[in-house]
């Protein structure tokens, strides 16, 4: 009978904790079986790509990701000459940016020096690349849905 190694973990972080936890106990390295511990290796790495687990770590933050996000959309879907992609749980914003600088950061959106973007992620959520990936990479791995509205009247920074 094929035990499931996981079945209790619902965030990232209690995925990681549990193969640890885990690993001490069935590591060929510390006594334990090899048989088993592939067995948690295949698991986990299905476990790991599991996309409702990478950016849920916690449900209180969650929540607040389902308030904020549009909150965040009301606010900048009204700028001039923006235009608006969602990859993956990601806002990326481009196009004339630069005059909406101060209200992009009031309302948390950080800019990407390399890719010439500003971005607004979950809370808590970064990046697990320790070296810079294009914009181009992360639509082809996430996805991107594209919004590009110029209405006829900007939004004004007391709005914000």
């Amino acid at each position: 009978m094929k035990t499931n190694y996981f079945s209790d973990c619902n965030t990232l972080d209690q995925l990681k904790a549990r193969y640890k936890e885990l690993a001490m106990l069935h590591h060929p390295d510390r006594g334990g079986n090899t048989q088993i511990m592939q067995q948690i290796n295949l698991q986990y790495e299905s476990m790991k790509k599991n996309p409702s687990l990478k950016f849920w770590k916690q449900k209180e933050e969650a929540k607040q990701d389902f308030i904020e996000f549009p909150e965040i959309i009301n606010k900048i879907i009204g700028l001039e000459g923006i235009i608006i992609e969602l990859c993956g749980s990601w806002l990326w914003l481009s196009g004339n940016t630069f005059r909406y600088k101060q209200q992009l950061k009031k309302v948390g959106f950080l800019y990407a020096d390399q890719k010439h973007f500003w971005y607004w992620r979950p809370h808590n959520y970064k990046s697990a690349n320790r070296k810079p990936i294009s914009i181009e990479e992360i639509r082809r791995k996430y996805g991107s849905d594209l919004y590009n509205h110029s209405p006829k009247k900007e939004l004004e920074e007391k709005s914000l």
